[in-house]
């Protein structure tokens, strides 16, 4: 291959970015150590995607000192697709998927074996993995994993009114308010009379 085609097929590969929402810290019997090896098994998943230069991140993480909350909210409405883990039914974690799904846009549910179905969003599907990360079914699953984060971004780039959840539900109009401007005396005039 000459270097020129070389050079216009790195081009062609975009960068995008996959927030992971996540529990990050041991809760019900999940350690802090095992949510890091599965941070490590998203990641290596979604970063095997030979199409994009994808860059994952924890929706929290940035790396300027702010308000952590605002950060969180700002990178699950960003991040061009989302990859939440629902195991352990984590509150902040449901909470956050909330907000990505009322934002409509792409997003994966992973879940392990033991974490039973939310009602809200059982309905989605969820790629499941073994909780206890036995090694033939998490190379299974890093495989259906990186097929459906390409397969669901892709989707939303090829159809701009594709959704992984809300527009199933019908169409949504978003209550505006109307202003006026209105002199001060006129407005005083009217709340007198």
């Amino acid at each position: 291959m000459t270097k020129k085609i070389e050079e216009e097929k790195k081009e062609e590969i975009t960068a995008i970015t996959c927030g992971l929402i996540m529990p990050i810290s041991a809760i019900d019997g999940y350690t802090t150590e095992h949510w890091k090896e599965i941070k490590n098994i998203l990641t290596d998943s979604i970063k095997s995607i030979k199409e994009y230069t994808i860059e994952v991140k924890l929706v929290s993480d940035a790396d300027e000192i702010g308000v952590i909350q605002k950060r969180i909210v700002q990178n699950i409405y960003d991040s061009d697709i989302v990859v939440c883990d629902v195991s352990a039914k984590n509150p902040n974690v449901m909470f956050e998927l909330g907000m990505r799904l009322a934002f409509d846009k792409p997003t994966v549910i992973v879940i392990d074996d033991k974490t039973g179905y939310s009602f809200d969003t059982g309905l989605i599907e969820h790629v499941g993995y073994p909780k206890d990360l036995r090694f033939q079914q998490i190379v299974d699953f890093k495989n259906k994993l990186a097929i459906k984060v390409l397969a669901t971004y892709k989707k939303s780039i090829e159809n701009p009114e594709h959704s992984t959840f809300l527009k199933n539900f019908g169409k949504f109009e978003i209550a505006k308010l109307e202003e006026t401007t209105v002199p001060a005396n006129a407005l005083i005039i009217n709340m007198l009379s």
